[in-house]
């Protein structure tokens, strides 16, 4: 069994996110991944897919998340499941701070943008992304 107290894990601050890597690579895990996120007003995730499920847990505030062609507006508490290989992004839509986590079923999850390409992990990617 393995403990990681979130105050002793360090937050990874780009422009337009903050992440915590709740459980990953470092964490000895074997096929989970856990994010804890936060976003600002005018900040957003852009939008990516995975080749693998992803659940986002919005704990607080609320967001405008495109799902392909589809764009719903989100307020927390609500939990948001993506689909292998859907187009997903989120822009904060709120006066709140966003808080969310982002759960992956795999131990390292890679991002990639609409054209299949790579895209940094939240806390490397220190471009601002488009809103789209």
């Amino acid at each position: 069994m393995a403990v990681f107290y979130h105050e002793s894990l360090p937050v990874h601050t780009v422009p337009r996110i903050q992440t915590r890597i709740l459980v990953g690579d470092a964490s000895g895990a074997a096929a989970t991944t856990i994010w804890e996120q936060w976003i600002e007003a005018g900040g957003h995730i852009p939008v990516h897919y995975h080749e693998v499920e992803e659940v986002l847990v919005l704990l607080a505030g609320c967001v405008d998340v495109s799902l392909g062609e589809e764009r719903v507006k989100v307020l927390a508490p609500a939990t948001i499941v993506i689909a292998p290989h859907q187009l997903h992004g989120l822009q904060h839509a709120g006066t709140e701070q966003v808080h969310l986590l982002a759960m992956f079923p795999e131990k390292s999850p890679q991002i990639f943008d609409p054209e299949g390409n790579l895209r940094p992990l939240p806390w490397e990617d220190w471009q601002s992304g488009d809103t789209t």
